[in-house]
């Protein structure tokens, strides 16, 4: 018997990975590839708290309300502005699932966070994409073409992660605010996709308050040092939201995650020591690296780029069996980077001892 699936999916560029084939976490190795918070003060926090968590809630359905109006509060935001999602892909896939149909108009940049192909794909839009390229002033992106692909092309949807992955560029607050005023004239949704904040600390959460067409997507995955969780959180206007309730499942996050949250809400402060402990050993590693005349690109998130130049294969065959990375890029941006998650000082020290040997042998 045939069966017929929605269109988008006969694509055979649209391919996932094999759940099967993921690698288990090796603990002799320095996972250094995901931009994860591995800041163990943090985790020690975040353990307790999963420790307090009373039994009950493994066995009872979840009730989010007291999670919505914790998290308005802490966003000092209309909880009605807020839904839910599994991570701040859930939200890009929920804003995807809500405006995209098939045939509609997609602006993302390339190089970017690989599931923006992906739910293109999926929902089988038309894709234009906006190039980064490398300049003397570093990895950036052409604000005028930008600009004027979507007052010519009227998108239904433009992506914009701020910082960007991989390049960990940004845009500024008034760069923003110029794209979504361009947005408004044409109908467009404008997604800013804040996954790695406050690593990057500017945001534009607040402009949800004054325009229908902007969707910010967050995540507890970054900052929180919360990957594993699997929640994060859209924020827009209240008449754009109840778009993205209408898809809401019955439940939009599990009764552990609903209930860490909650309680992980009240170490704001202790997220941002982290952050500043990560940032603080992301330039701890950037000037050893810069010693070692090696060009860098420090980025706005959690991760940083390091262009080894002639000694590129000495030292990514040493780095091969004790770390994890991503050794190059295809994109011509970043042509020549590799790059790295910042973990602890302690372990971008292991990091640069690595490196070194590799060079002095």
């Amino acid at each position: 018997m045939n069966i017929f699936p929605k269109k988008p999916l006969l694509n055979p560029l649209l391919r996932r990975p094999n759940a099967l084939d993921s690698e288990e976490r090796d603990v002799t190795k320095l996972w250094l590839d995901k931009n994860e918070n591995l800041d163990p003060i943090l985790n020690e926090i975040n353990k307790t708290i999963m420790n307090s968590i009373p039994p009950e809630v493994i066995y009872t359905y979840p009730e989010a309300g007291k999670l919505y109006r914790k998290l308005g509060k802490h966003l000092n935001l209309d909880p009605n502005m807020l839904i839910l999602t599994p991570g701040s892909d859930g939200a890009i896939r929920l804003v995807f699932d809500s405006f995209v149909e098939q045939g509609d108009l997609v602006i993302h940049s390339m190089p970017t966070f690989a599931m923006y192909p992906v739910y293109s794909q999926m929902f089988g839009a038309i894709v234009e994409t906006v190039e980064y390229f490398s300049s003397n002033d570093g990895i950036r992106i052409d604000l005028e073409n930008f600009h004027s692909m979507i007052l010519k092309n009227r998108p239904k949807l433009v992506c914009l992660p701020n910082p960007d992955s991989p390049t960990g560029t940004i845009l500024t607050r008034d760069q923003i605010e110029k794209i979504l005023k361009l947005c408004e004239r044409t109908g467009t949704v404008l997604l800013v996709d804040e996954a790695y904040h406050p690593f990057y600390n500017s945001s534009v959460i607040d402009l949800a308050n004054q325009s229908e067409n902007i969707i910010i997507a967050r995540t507890f995955a970054k900052a929180w040092g919360a990957a594993g969780l699997r929640l994060g959180y859209a924020v827009a206007h209240k008449s754009t939201i109840q778009y993205l309730h209408k898809l809401r499942p019955m439940y939009e996050a599990s009764s552990i995650a609903v209930e860490f949250a909650f309680k992980m809400l009240d170490f704001n402060s202790e997220m941002l020591a982290s952050v500043n402990r990560i940032l603080e050993s992301k330039e701890y590693f950037a000037l050893e690296m810069e010693s070692l005349g090696y060009v860098v690109n420090r980025t706005k998130g959690n991760f940083i780029h390091i262009k080894f130049g002639s000694q590129s294969e000495k030292i990514h065959e040493a780095l091969s069996n004790r770390v994890l990375y991503r050794s190059s890029f295809d994109h011509p941006s970043l042509k020549g980077y590799s790059r790295f998650s910042i973990g602890t000082k302690s372990m971008m020290m292991e990091l640069v001892s690595i490196i070194k040997n590799s060079v002095q042998t």
